[in-house]
């Protein structure tokens, strides 16, 4: 799973964001969405890859140590003691009426907010074992504070793209991670996308996010 390690060491400090790599604003751009949760306190972010394309997959989120993954929550996560998994494969409806802060749940995830449905795929996840806390350690530990995927192995949540989930949702775009906190995340994420589902086209990108907003380019 070495495919991750492309270089993406360009980071230039400009005058409002860092760019990672050669990417331009407008193509497969990270948006943030913020709700209230239906039990648990605080504010939920949803963070949200737009597709270019219906034909359009996505592969992967990833970090590594040349493209660290960040996401730090202060006052820390909220993970549902309901939902034993790190992805939304343990977020079921059927248990809202009995556990309403289920759907408040954090997790990372490819394109679903619930059990995969017929066609798609629950994502898979690799990681280094010595991150601490794991990619799966923080969406599962209650007040997990931060995420930092910065070590020559890295880890990465990634679907198939036979899985119908890597095509975009009807909106146009793939749900990748959604946390719940009173506080206001800020970070970095980076995530692989074949345009118009072809592999040998991909594109890598990396997008930074600070008190919940997406940080926009000089260039957008």
């Amino acid at each position: 799973m070495n495919l991750f390690n492309t270089s993406l060491k360009a980071a230039v400090l400009g005058c409002c964001a860092f760019l990672f790599g050669l990417q331009s604003w407008g193509q497969y751009d990270l948006t943030i969405e913020q709700s209230t949760p239906a039990a648990a306190p605080g504010m939920t972010y949803r963070f949200y890859v737009e597709a270019n394309d219906a034909s359009d997959k996505i592969s992967a989120v990833f970090g590594n140590d040349e493209s660290p993954l960040v996401i730090s929550c202060p006052d820390g996560i909220f993970n549902s003691p309901m939902n034993a998994s790190w992805n939304a494969s343990g977020v079921n409806p059927a248990f809202f009426a009995f556990f309403a802060d289920l759907q408040d749940d954090s997790y990372a995830t490819i394109g679903l907010e619930g059990p995969a449905g017929p066609g798609a795929e629950d994502p898979s996840l690799v990681q280094d074992a010595t991150l601490n806390p794991t990619v799966s350690g923080f969406f599962t530990t209650p007040g997990s504070t931060e995420l930092n995927v910065n070590t020559l192995t890295g880890g990465s949540w990634y679907v198939l793209n036979t899985a119908a989930n890597a095509l975009p949702d009807a909106d146009g775009r793939w749900l990748v991670a959604q946390i719940t906190s009173t506080s206001a995340p800020s970070g970095v994420l980076n995530y692989q996308v074949f345009p118009l589902g072809e592999g040998a086209n991909q594109v890598q990108k990396s997008m930074e996010f600070v008190d919940g907003e997406v940080v926009v380019p000089c260039d957008g």
